[in-house]
């Protein structure tokens, strides 16, 4: 069994202390007004006490709705209330986390202190930590969870009998973190075994059990959330009007719950072992950017400290949540898996401060000055509040350049998510001012440029006919990528007027586009609305090319394409048509990916007809040929052999 240590007035007036400055520090970032992605739906969301996407996050949006109505009341508005909501669990987290550290951490007591407000300093210092910590998201409060439940099982650990009242609380946090963030699981094993191992009667207190199950289960309750707010009053963004109908996202059942709050209806699953192992390289770049070099020797000497102080329960803990979250992270198949890093870092901060300490405690002990005292008075206590020489103070001290030099690197970065919240508001107010018919279908190829819209329509009041689609918005084959959006917009939006929010080049391949007031573009139907002028009917690999149109003036031509796709094609292609003289020679040649950017051919779908344009300075000459191929790869592989047509005379 650990022993308890005694819980100094100082740690505690130092640990508040840390909070407020790390507050005040990280509130200087917060963004200030309305973001794209998930922080603009939360912002909305939690205004609205509605839905946000799976698996719901409910009590971030309880907490975070009563936040804003509060602040609201001081003319503060709820976009920016909710961004600082996260400053401020940021700076909470830092300062249990030095709470956490500094009864962790061997030695004497002015080193362990220098030590965990290293740590601390490391942790405020993160990149991550800070980005999450301007903005509307929930991985500060996951890292708080985190924090807390590391400092109740510190405490179970050192209890020196059953503490019922701690293993109440622990089980309430589990629970609520799980319910906040399922990657908590990853943290059980490892803290369960530090506990086994630290204390082995820390759950015995029986008759606390039935209450520690209920406060386990206790947080459960707060998924009814989601049925109860799923409707279209609490979220209309999830139930918007669709033509005669509605695009309804949650409809209520049995099986959409369990899809909605297991994560099932957004999930991306996970990659295959040689996918997971390509991304080291990757994870390694993180960690070094996250600590430099010099924080990384720190990091190696704090286990190292560990292995020869034997501390084997906080070795276990440590390395085997990190191996755990480390191995999840390359595996799971998600876009933004750098947030997920949040607590990786934390434990390397405190391997950072262990690491502190023992460069600390190492040039205590080569000054000699803990041999001054007699052996015989040589005891736990003495040795906590032994005094070393300054220097050793002052040497730590040099340590603390690692967080201010990062600190100071990363701050212009965060500059850009001001930028980006200025930028949004700016782009938002442009589609507005374009004036969209009453009832128009809005349509971009990102949901995080669609996300502000809700917030605009349903907090602040602008824009509530409209609605605002984007890919993958719907599970199925009606959404799947942009191109498929802009078809459903078309089929099923009736009388809605169709317009694309910002210029999407290459969609005219697909879809016929009238310039409107910028930034808007209107979806007016296909773009291959008629037959060809010259009919062709040729196959071509998974094509068919039907004809073409050629149309010459002021030396030049424009030679417009039209692809019937018969077969999925797996990569994107690049298309070059070249025109020849009788003798042939070659009087002019272009080369372009056919749907550009936003449509390029690996998203053309079978029984689509795509016009592929092109524009050709021809020299002097007669033109009588026309070769026309398709081709990908730096060694442009074609994909079949080239056509080679006749022009009609």
């Amino acid at each position: 069994m650990v022993k308890s240590e005694p819980r100094s007035l100082g740690d505690r007036q130092l640990a508040i202390i840390i909070t407020a400055l790390a507050a005040g520090l990280l509130l200087r970032n917060v963004a200030p007004g309305i973001l794209p992605g998930d922080a603009g739906e939360f912002q909305v969301a939690a205004w609205q006490w509605g839905l946000a996407h799976p698996t719901g996050y409910p009590l971030y949006l309880i907490a975070g709705g009563l936040w804003q109505h509060l602040l609201a009341l001081f003319g503060i508005s709820p976009a920016y209330a909710l961004n600082a909501l996260s400053a401020l669990i940021g700076g909470v987290t830092v300062g249990l986390f030095y709470w956490l550290a500094v009864h962790w951490l061997p030695g004497m007591a002015a080193i362990r202190r220098l030590a965990a407000v290293f740590a601390a300093a490391m942790l405020l210092a993160n990149p991550t930590l800070r980005s999450q910590s301007a903005q509307a998201e929930v991985y500060t409060l996951h890292l708080l969870f985190i924090v807390g439940l590391l400092l109740v099982a510190q405490n179970l650990a050192r209890a020196e009998r059953p503490a019922p009242r701690l293993l109440i609380l622990f089980a309430l946090i589990t629970g609520l973190s799980l319910t906040h963030h399922a990657t908590t699981i990853l943290l059980l094993p490892p803290l369960l075994a530090y506990l086994f191992m630290a204390n082995r009667s820390w759950w015995r207190p029986a008759r606390a059990w039935l209450w520690a199950v209920l406060a386990f289960l206790a947080p459960f309750l707060l998924y009814l959330y989601v049925p109860l707010r799923s409707g279209p009053a609490a979220s209309p963004w999830y139930h918007q009007r669709f033509g005669d109908g509605t695009l309804s996202l949650y409809d209520g059942s049995l099986q959409a719950f369990l899809d909605f709050v297991t994560g099932r209806s957004i999930s991306v699953g996970f990659y295959d072992a040689p996918t997971a192992l390509s991304g080291i390289p990757t994870a390694l770049l993180l960690w070094l950017r996250h600590f430099e070099w010099s924080g990384v020797v720190l990091i190696v000497i704090g286990i190292v400290f560990l292995v020869r102080a034997r501390n084997w329960p906080m070795l276990v803990l440590t390395v085997g949540y990190a191996v755990l979250q480390q191995v999840f992270n390359l595996f799971y198949g998600i876009g933004d898996i750098f947030v997920y890093y949040l607590p990786l870092y934390l434990v390397g901060c405190l391997w950072a401060g262990f690491g502190a300490a023992g460069f600390g405690d190492t040039f205590y002990r080569m000054t000699g000055a803990h041999e001054q005292i007699p052996k015989a008075e040589v005891t736990p206590a003495t040795m906590d509040h032994a005094v070393a020489p300054i220097w050793t103070y002052l040497l730590m001290v040099l340590l603390f350049y690692i967080p201010v030099s990062m600190w100071m690197q990363y701050t212009p970065l965060l500059q850009q998510l001001h930028d980006e919240s200025l930028a949004t508001r700016a782009a938002w107010d442009a589609i507005l001012l374009a004036r969209p018919p009453e009832d128009a279908i809005l349509v971009s190829n990102d949901r995080n440029e669609i996300a502000p819209l809700f917030y605009l329509q349903h907090v602040e009041g602008a824009g509530a006919s409209y609605t605002g689609l984007f890919p993958l918005i719907a599970p199925g084959e009606r959404f799947a990528d942009i191109g498929a959006t802009v078809q459903s917009a078309l089929d099923e939006g009736g009388t809605q007027p169709v317009f694309l929010i910002k210029p999407m080049p290459g969609l005219e391949a697909r879809f016929a586009l009238q310039p409107a007031t910028p930034p808007l573009v209107e979806v007016t139907g296909v773009a291959a609305g008629s037959a060809p002028s010259t009919p062709v009917n040729a196959p071509y690999g998974p094509l068919t090319l039907l004809g073409y149109d050629w149309v010459e003036q002021d030396g030049q031509v424009q030679v417009d394409l039209r692809w019937r796709v018969e077969a999925p094609l797996a990569a994107d292609y690049t298309t070059t048509v070249q025109v020849f003289d009788q003798q042939g020679g070659k009087l002019g040649q272009d080369d372009r990916r056919p749907g550009g950017e936003y449509y390029p051919t690996s998203r053309w779908k079978p029984g689509e007809v795509l016009i592929d344009s092109h524009t050709i300075a021809l020299t002097p000459g007669a033109p009588v040929r026309l070769l026309v191929g398709l081709y990908t790869g730096p060694d442009a592989t074609l994909m079949a052999p080239a056509l080679e047509l006749e022009l009609e005379p």
